[in-house]
């Protein structure tokens, strides 16, 4: 694996860093987001993922080069390469296959993309060029993020939402976080923490916690996506708890999205 220092030369400047997108340097990753009901993997729901390709096509994930990206400030511009990307990929996908279900697909943001005040116009511009139904792409940040940049990130949604844009907030752990904010800032879906789901098969706490952060959740209309579902124990409980979605390991690992029928 690459020293952080090798990848910091490669991406030190936005002119390098483009010369990779240009090079296909980065490749884009998916995992399917299924609801809890039926947990059939159908791809008609799915989060994105960046990779980067090294040497010998080895893919680098994020936590390689995300820390030098973010740290050259140069996050939005590889959070505008996928949104390019994820849509250029149905457009083509749809001309070819008249039929063909365009995916819902979650895409993240980073804090500087969050306080870019151009991105939602480069939105706007991709969606108006490939003609994709912008109900296609749903925008993700962090309960942190929002905690952070309560400002910028209630602007940024007031703009993904008035293109059709769906928005999820991730990373939810406490009912203190309070769902009713996310809600009054636009969210829709509420990513309920792996911290809590991971040990619910086992532990009755964790249970109990997820039965109240997804109740207070449901009440406020918000529907939720179980992350980190690592066993197959798990999905009948989130069915008896009555979360919508699951996405995890034990449902299917992530894979490329030139994979993706």
């Amino acid at each position: 694996m690459p020293k952080p220092d090798d990848i910091e030369t490669r991406f030190r400047t936005a002119g390098h860093f483009t010369e990779a997108l240009k090079k296909n340097l980065f490749a884009l990753f998916c995992q399917p987001i299924v609801p809890v009901e039926s947990a059939k993997v159908d791809y008609k729901y799915l989060e994105i993922f960046v990779r980067f390709r090294e040497e010998e096509d080895k893919l680098l994930p994020p936590g390689t080069f995300f820390p030098i990206l973010e740290a050259n400030h140069l996050t939005p511009l590889l959070d505008r390469w996928v949104v390019r990307e994820v849509l250029l990929w149905s457009a083509d996908k749809q001309s070819s296959q008249p039929n063909w279900h365009i995916p819902r697909f979650n895409l993240n943001l980073a804090d500087d993309t969050i306080r870019d005040k151009d991105f939602g116009g480069q939105v706007r511009d991709q969606l108006k060029a490939t003609k994709i139904p912008p109900n296609r792409l749903w925008f993700e940040m962090t309960s942190q993020q929002m905690a952070k940049f309560p400002d910028a990130a209630k602007q940024t949604i007031t703009r993904l939402k008035s293109l059709g844009c769906g928005i999820v907030v991730s990373d939810f752990s406490s009912v203190e976080m309070i769902a009713k904010g996310f809600k009054d800032a636009g969210a829709q879906i509420v990513k309920l923490s792996g911290s809590v789901i991971r040990n619910i098969h086992r532990n009755p706490e964790a249970l109990s916690k997820l039965l109240e952060l997804n109740g207070y959740c449901q009440k406020l209309g918000l529907q939720t996506i179980a992350e980190f579902v690592e066993h197959a124990d798990t999905l009948p409980m989130l069915r008896k708890v009555g979360v919508n979605f699951a996405q995890g390991f034990a449902i299917a690992e992530p894979g490329p999205l030139s994979l993706v029928v």
